[in-house]
């Protein structure tokens, strides 16, 4: 059913059921907000896009008031104006006022919204946010002298991952956001996805940095500092960058890299390319007996939930690790573990939280000894004044000189199960004419593809978020899946938090662009092409390693 309302005295023609914010965003008016995120159920609660209601001169809330016939709209009146200030003076109050130390400064949406509504002083004093701050987690910080309270890293926590690590206690002026029993994110039932991290309008969640570790071991060690970058990493430096070609960002990348300081730059695909080799000899191994599924994920978020919530599903993952953990046992397992260092590149804080897991270590030394994200680097790059295009090229070092695509590819949504049906065609001496899959690029958390080999055909599934594999364990269970590709992100990789302007769209649409415009140009497009690997198998003696 649709009508027409008046908004700023203007008449607008809107349907039944839509938000007053919905229909504002629609016709491009632009008013505040700090507690509304589209994916999430609008609550109204930071109050900052109140509108006024010209018929009785009442304000509401725009993202939680459907709208109604004969409706009448100020969005900037001088009350509605009025009412936003002091909400956000009300904010700063208790707010620290370290905007020069902190991480989100330039990126802060209090910061925004007091530039934009004119704030220049103080109004209010009160006593200042002293709430301690949670290191427990590896990847994720939570400063919560920071938080506004706006709840968004709750229901992100609750509606999209059925979690709900964390939680609003108390009430009044002692409430606060905390986790069960307040023990902290660590012995909590967080799966260090850092969905909250990319919710979080102020500094209050954010990564734990690496940064000056590596700086000073850069600096002062007289051990060689090896670094791996992911993909995904590539391609957000290309898209922040405007570096058209992945190939290219790529090799600037390994060049500036070794200007800073370090030995060997590798990428992530190397990693990626024997996980593909490795997961799909498991398939073929059980090719004409799948009766029960085979889970494979590259996620530590998503074997982190599945230990935790849905452990009967832990006997389904093969026992193979992360590509991150792959390439570090191996760079570690050929060299003495302890002369070199590792740091890993990666597209998200889960990688943070699997690099010190007990079993990821050899002779007590971590398989990788720091993890950063895409965002870190860029802060490593700027730090020595690096900018891409840089002055030079590079090729990466052995032994990831000669990666595949497909291992590239890997880090898109559905690139996992892409990358394996290519190696099995590979595999089974079949002629793969298919280069792409774009069933497996779909906006939809739960896919089903169908593809021959030989004269049998196959069936698999692409789930991404964790909550749709909670919704879907009965199908998977009774459905005879050949396997079941899980993501914890809904597009991938290259959706992760760690990345730059990780919770746009937009720019998600850019780095797939740039990965599979490589991919399209590649010949070596799938694992068993790299000559690494086939290499590295015959020395060893060996048909996998896992």
């Amino acid at each position: 059913m649709e009508f027409n309302i008046k908004i700023n005295n203007n008449n607008v023609k809107v349907t039944k059921g839509e938000t007053i914010l919905s229909v504002l965003k629609r016709i491009g008016i632009a008013i505040p907000t700090l507690c509304n995120m589209p994916e999430l159920t609008p609550t109204g609660a930071c109050r900052l896009c109140v509108v006024e209601l010209e018929n009785n001169h009442t304000l509401v809330t725009a993202c939680s008031s459907p709208v109604s016939e004969g409706m009448k709209i100020l969005t900037h009146s001088q009350k509605v104006i009025s009412a936003r200030k002091t909400i956000a003076e009300l904010l700063l109050t208790n707010h620290p006022e370290n905007c020069l130390y902190c991480d989100k400064s330039g990126n802060c949406e209090l910061q925004q919204l007091a530039e934009n509504l004119n704030i220049r002083e103080r109004t209010f004093v009160g006593e200042k946010n002293m709430s301690k701050s949670d290191r427990s987690s590896p990847g994720i910080v939570r400063d919560m002298s920071k938080c506004i309270l706006c709840g968004r890293c709750v229901r992100i926590c609750e509606e999209m991952l059925q979690i709900s690590a964390i939680d609003l206690v108390n009430r009044g002026k002692n409430s606060n956001i905390e986790t069960v029993f307040q023990r902290g994110l660590f012995y909590s039932n967080c799966i260090h996805c850092g969905f909250c991290i990319t919710a979080c309008p102020t500094g209050a969640i954010l990564e734990k940095t690496n940064i000056p570790q590596i700086v000073e071991k850069l600096n002062y060690s007289d051990k060689s500092i090896n670094i791996i970058i992911s993909g995904s990493t590539i391609a957000s430096l290309a898209t922040y960058f405007n570096v058209k070609r992945y190939e290219d960002a790529r090799n600037y990348l390994v060049a500036a890299l070794h200007d800073v300081g370090f030995k060997n730059v590798m990428t992530l695909s190397l990693g990626n390319d024997i996980f593909v080799h490795e997961i799909s000899s498991i398939i073929l191994e059980r090719l004409n007996n799948h009766n029960e599924p085979l889970i494979i994920s590259d996620c530590p978020s998503v074997k982190k939930y599945i230990k935790t919530e849905l452990p009967e599903f832990q006997k389904y993952l093969p026992k193979v690790p992360t590509p991150q953990q792959i390439l570090g046992k191996i760079l570690k397992f050929d060299n003495d573990p302890q002369n070199d260092i590792l740091v890993s590149v990666a597209s998200c804080v889960a990688h943070k939280y699997e690099a010190i897991q007990s079993n990821n270590t050899q002779k007590g030394v971590p398989d990788i000894d720091y993890v950063i994200t895409t965002k870190e680097l860029l802060k490593l790059l700027k730090t020595h004044g690096i900018i891409l295009p840089y002055s030079k090229k590079e090729t990466p070092d052995k032994p990831s000189n000669s990666d595949s695509s497909g291992g590239v590819l890997l880090e898109t949504k559905g690139g996992i199960s892409e990358a394996i049906i290519r190696e099995l065609y590979l595999k089974s001496g079949i002629n793969n004419n298919t280069k792409k899959i774009p069933e497996l690029k779909s906006d939809k958390q739960f896919i089903e593809y169908e593809f021959a080999l030989g004269n049998k055909k196959y069936t698999i599934a692409s789930i991404n978020n964790v909550d749709t594999l909670r919704c879907k364990q009965h199908e998977i269970l009774n459905n005879k899946y050949l396997f079941v590709e899980v993501r914890a992100c809904n597009f991938g990789c290259i959706y992760g938090c760690g990345h730059i302007q990780c919770n746009d769209v937009e720019n998600y649409k850019k780095l797939k662009k740039n990965i599979l415009e490589f991919d399209e140009k590649t010949n070596s497009d799938t694992a068993g092409k790299n000559p690494f690997i086939k290499g590295y198998y015959k020395e060893k003696g060996i048909e996998r390693l896992f």
